[in-house]
């Protein structure tokens, strides 16, 4: 180890209509989970908190910070989770950013099926009936 610190990581549980907003990764090489799909979000940079990781990283990747945007848990002691339900309004704005190579709403059943990232799967697995709830 070279005794950096953990990459500390924040996403968000972006809902409109009982679905949720995956973000599919870039096929590129040298990436972690090519192809797959995930939260929107990403790592928090140096000197930043996570509500501002988390606004950063949902303009950059869906090119909103939705209005009613809270924390929701920290799954594992380097990721904070974020709540995010979007009015009618926001989901017209939405567009997907610079990465990713594409951004698509999904009930969570259909989620399911998909190449999810491991973690993802899991915590969508382990999680479905409060995901349900929200």
């Amino acid at each position: 180890m070279n005794g950096s610190q953990p990459l500390q990581v924040v996403s968000a549980i972006v809902v409109f209509n009982k679905k949720l907003l995956l973000l599919q990764r870039d096929n590129a090489p040298g990436i972690k989970d090519p192809g797959r799909w995930q939260l929107p979000g990403g790592g928090v940079e140096k000197n930043e908190t996570f509500d501002t990781a988390i606004k950063r990283e949902l303009q950059e990747e869906i090119g909103i910070i939705p209005k009613t945007l809270r924390f929701l848990a920290t799954p594992s002691p380097h990721t904070h989770v974020y709540h995010a339900p979007l009015t009618e309004e926001e989901v017209t704005k939405i567009k997907k950013g610079d990465e990713g190579m594409d951004l698509r709403f999904f009930t969570l059943n259909e989620a399911l099926t998909l190449p999810l990232t491991q973690k993802l799967q899991q915590a969508l697995e382990a999680q479905k009936n409060a995901l349900e709830a929200l």
